[in-house]
């Protein structure tokens, strides 16, 4: 167990938090991620630079 604070009940909350969270990103992330691509505006025009960061995501994801 990493130690990010100074006391143990700050820790082992702290890890409570991160699996929690683990937990609903694993459950709901792709919903999410689902509602943003609808809501999204689809643009018709795309710049050059616009183009190549969205190289740049598609290929870090």
């Amino acid at each position: 167990m990493k130690k990010y604070y100074e006391e143990a009940k700050y820790n082992a909350a702290f890890d409570r938090c991160v699996d929690v969270m683990s937990q609903i990103l694993q459950k709901y992330g792709h919903q999410v991620l689902d509602k943003l691509e609808q809501d999204a505006p689809q643009e018709v025009e795309h710049s050059e630079e616009s183009n190549q960061a969205q190289l740049l995501t598609d290929k870090a994801a």
